[in-house]
């Protein structure tokens, strides 16, 4: 994989720095990467098509592309609220990448993909609507919440100029992607939980859970009345699919290979 940014092609084209990041980003993007669900290549999507920059002829998923000069905050910008939890529920949301780059030599550093079955209503903020003095009064735009993503579903592509084998990115981004049949409220509790579990070294128990994590799940999920017994259901759940392992005594281990 090719870490240069083909500056020199747009530079005559573009006065504003952020329209020529998006373009020589979009361009290196459609030269270099790949479908995460079956390694096709992607496509470049028209112009303003919405919630998607590419596309995967083969299976057909659709991506979305992020681009930053340094690390990530933990708040993106995105568009309209509404089209895009629209397009969770629907099943066709885009899997986001988010590219970092150095700008003093123009080259991509890191690359990480968060897939479409990891965005839900605990990780998609909604933002207060445009005042009415805006262009677009009473427009809703949406933030995503990075930090509320479990590291199950940041999947690297690129860490530090080193490539992840694209096999290991997709098995990665598979393992995960039975989400994308459950429902919007389905999809927020297994990444809830994914994420508090991940925060711990190796082992817990249910006590120290409940400790730490039973009132932000609380103020996450506010018309849940059976808080522990859905915290206890969504640990087995984990542990079917292959995130956690019970080692009796109510200890819970993780599994690391994720």
């Amino acid at each position: 994989m090719d870490f240069n940014l083909r500056v020199d092609e747009y530079t005559d084209r573009y006065k504003s720095r952020s329209q020529l990041i998006r373009a020589v980003s979009e361009d290196w993007f459609s030269n270099e990467m790949y479908c995460p669900n079956c390694l096709s290549e992607v496509k470049q999507c028209p112009a303003n098509s919405k919630t998607k920059d590419f596309a995967c002829p083969n299976c057909a998923h659709t991506f979305e592309l992020k681009s930053h000069a340094t690390n990530f905050p933990s708040t993106i910008p995105d568009g309209a609220y509404e089209t895009l939890i629209s397009s969770i529920q629907s099943n066709f949301a885009p899997d986001f990448f988010f590219l970092c780059y150095d700008a003093k030599n123009w080259q991509v550093s890191d690359l990480f993909l968060v897939p479409r079955f990891f965005l839900n209503s605990s990780v998609i903020e909604k933002r207060p609507p445009l005042s009415g003095t805006a262009r677009r009064a009473g427009w809703v735009g949406c933030n995503i919440k990075l930090d509320r993503i479990p590291l199950a579903g940041k999947i690297d592509v690129l860490k530090d100029h080193t490539e992840t084998n694209p096999k290991e990115v997709q098995k990665r981004y598979k393992k995960a992607i039975f989400l994308d049949k459950k429902n919007l409220t389905q999809k927020g509790w297994f990444s809830d939980m994914l994420r508090c579990v991940q925060t711990y070294r190796n082992t817990f128990n249910l006590g120290q859970f409940y400790a730490d994590f039973e009132d932000e799940l609380q103020e996450l999920h506010p018309d849940n009345k059976h808080l522990r017994d859905k915290i206890r259901q969504q640990l087995q759940v984990l542990r079917d699919r292959g995130f956690l392992r019970f080692s009796g005594q109510g200890i819970y281990v993780l599994e690391r290979s994720i």
